[in-house]
């Protein structure tokens, strides 16, 4: 199965890359890959990456507040084509010349966002209470020759995006997820930031590592022909719409995959774009026919769809929040530093539960001035200074004067019998008792 079909005239995402032996769901768990249109089967196993997030840990914590996981949320879906069961579609719109869905990824994709759960109550998508709005891309003639092999182009993907600015508010839709690459232009640029005016987060995968030199981004980034690799390596200027601002550009760790012993490198590209990671190996999705089945491999495809769904959390829990707070949100809440992004995870993986229940208050430009960053680990203790002391001088003085006080009070109960028999003589014979405070005799 080719998840991606390559873009005519420019840069693809790139095939997603399985993972070899050594698997941490169920074995005998049909893979998404292997599952065939007319047959009927059902995955056992619990969902990898969801419980590698803590996503049913969120989803209960959504429940226990009254709130089913992103209930009020539409989450567009640009891709190929949305089909299943188990997918609630709100809304269907076509660019395609052809009747039939034939390529399953945009099904496998929606159902990581808002799958059901299966008839176990094991889980599918992040947000099983969003809908999707399903906008068919793929299966376009390039516009410069309608005779071309039928792919995804960047007019293609301008047309969909367009349409979803244009009725964004209208079928409500909060989120849109683009899990594929064209070649950048002006016209991509702009539509993405019309829809981030609109109110959308857009969330787009940074890109997958070339499997092959048919891939155009093969002679940059596959493993003979990078020039770079890894160090060094940069797509954020070759991977779009993930390399615009408004983007929420999403890579995939190998978080999971037992058979994997180093960073995800190998499986998808490094980039200054990107803003945040999750992990894909191991996940449930549906497919067409309805099957439910295992996604054994890392691809940014699969984890953007994840933080899509994650996103729609948020949005459900905290209607009143522009895209900016909202993104603020998933990137303060990471389990890296925002603002000191790496090229492989951006400010970390995804912690969905942590977004929801942070003490943040970000403002409209996504500023989060309450969080503190964490201390640098390795700065030198140091003995702190001294407070200064504003009661000193009083204390100094009100020791002196006890001194003085406590030396006089010594000095008379020394003198007193002294004082006393002086007195004595002094005081008639017939003076009241207790003249002075002493008896007389």
């Amino acid at each position: 199965m080719r998840w991606l079909r390559a873009v005519a005239g420019g840069a693809a995402l790139g095939a997603a890359v399985l993972v070899p032996a050594g698997t941490a769901y169920a074995a005998e768990d049909p893979l998404c890959s292997n599952v065939a249109t007319d047959v009927q089967v059902a995955a056992t196993g619990d969902s990898l990456p969801l419980s590698l997030m803590r996503v049913p840990q969120a989803q209960e914590f959504l429940a226990r507040h009254g709130r089913e996981a992103g209930s009020g949320q539409r989450v567009a879906v640009v891709d190929s084509g949305v089909g299943g069961r188990g997918i609630p579609v709100a809304a269907h719109q076509s660019f395609s010349r052809k009747a039939e869905i034939e390529d399953p990824h945009g099904t496998l994709v929606a159902g990581l966002i808002a799958g059901a759960p299966r008839a176990d109550d094991k889980a599918v998508g992040v947000a099983p209470g969003a809908e999707i709005v399903d906008v068919r891309i793929y299966d376009l003639p390039a516009p410069q020759d309608p005779n071309a092999e039928d792919g995804v182009t960047n007019a293609g993907l301008v047309e969909g995006l367009g349409w979803v600015a244009d009725n964004a508010q209208r079928l409500d839709i909060g989120v849109v997820n683009v899990s594929l690459a064209v070649p950048g232009s002006r016209a991509l640029r702009d539509v993405v930031a019309r829809l981030w005016d609109s109110g959308v987060v857009v969330v787009a995968a940074s890109g997958n590592r070339p499997a092959d030199e048919s891939d155009p981004l093969w002679a940059e980034f596959g493993y003979e022909g990078a020039s770079v690799r890894p160090a060094g390596e940069d797509a954020a200027t070759a991977v779009f719409p993930a390399g615009y601002p408004h983007v929420v550009a999403v890579s995939a760790t190998a978080d999971g995959a037992e058979a994997i012993t180093t960073d995800a490198s190998e499986f998808v590209l490094q980039s200054s774009a990107i803003d945040i990671a999750a992990p894909t190996y191991g996940g449930v999705s549906v497919t067409p026919n309805g099957s439910t089945c295992v996604l054994n491999d890392i691809a940014t495809s699969w984890a953007a769809a994840e933080v899509s769904g994650v996103v729609a959390l948020l949005r459900s829990a905290y209607p009143n929040e522009d895209p900016a707070q909202i993104v603020a949100r998933l990137l303060y809440s990471a389990n890296g530093t925002p603002d000191r992004p790496t090229v492989q995870t951006g400010a970390g993986v995804v912690q969905p539960i942590e977004a929801l229940v942070r003490p943040l208050d970000p403002n409209g430009h996504g500023t989060v001035a309450s969080t503190s960053q964490e201390p640098e680990r390795h700065l030198r203790a140091t003995v702190p200074e001294p407070e200064a002391d504003l009661l000193a001088g009083t204390r100094d003085h009100a020791v002196w004067w006890g001194l003085l006080g406590g030396g006089a009070l010594l000095l008379a109960l020394i003198l007193r019998p002294v004082f006393g028999r002086r007195l004595q003589g002094r005081v008639p014979r017939d003076a009241p008792q207790g003249v002075l405070g002493h008896p007389t005799r």
